[in-house]
């Protein structure tokens, strides 16, 4: 993810769910993504100067965001990745947040039917770990109920899983939410005019600490 003045931000990861799989057997998982893609997101704080994003779709949706982009000076070819973005596939859409607290996810008693994932801690991208931590919660709860001989204690198991799963989004909220209060940060004046400077330098530091076969890669690639 980067992150430039005005509260301007870009995440961009590739995704080849068969050529690169997680799983030894993509062909099992069932998926709408069946060939190589990046998967992007641009994050705006909500203002007066970002409302007219909100009612925007398609091609009229990727334009205005480059215009953007482009207007707080972000590098070209980091842009063309949302310049080659099929517009279909372009909306806009609000974040929502749970609570950080643990305390505060889940509030009900444990009983037969419960929930997880962003259901319970709704959590922005902004940290890449939502939908992994919507699969820890399925995996732990599954676990919980395997280990049941049977029918009895299906409330406690499930009261066990909930209390772990609390302590479990909090964690992911709080590294999600960091980044946010970042965001907002450089939307205010002095954060503007910190991360205008500090942007080419840490740029320049990155490109110095990496190793030489990464640029030939890069070069080839």
């Amino acid at each position: 993810m980067g992150i430039g003045p005005r509260g301007a931000a870009l995440y961009v990861g590739f995704l080849d769910p068969v050529g690169n799989a997680a799983l030894d057997a993509p062909g099992l998982s069932a998926s709408v993504t069946t060939g190589p893609t990046y998967i992007w997101g641009a994050m705006f704080p909500e203002s007066a100067r970002t409302a007219s994003l909100r009612d925007l779709r398609g091609a009229a949706l990727r334009a205005a965001l480059l215009d953007r982009f482009r207007e707080h000076r972000w590098a070209g070819h980091t842009l063309e990745v949302l310049a080659r973005a099929d517009p279909i596939s372009v909306a806009a859409f609000r974040f929502n947040a749970a609570s950080t607290r643990a305390a505060d996810l889940a509030p009900w008693p444990a009983g037969r039917i419960t929930a997880l994932g962003d259901a319970v801690h709704a959590t922005p991208p902004t940290a890449g770990m939502g939908a992994g931590a919507a699969v820890r919660d399925a995996a732990d709860l599954l676990a919980e109920l395997d280990a049941l001989p049977g029918a009895a204690g299906v409330a406690e198991a499930v009261g066990r899983f909930e209390a772990r799963m609390r302590v479990r989004g909090a964690e992911v909220l709080t590294a999600a939410m960091r980044t946010v209060r970042l965001i907002l940060a450089t939307d205010t004046v002095p954060g503007a005019l910190a991360t205008a400077a500090l942007c080419p330098l840490l740029a320049a530091a990155t490109r110095l600490r990496r190793p030489p076969a990464a640029h030939a890669v890069a070069a080839r690639s």
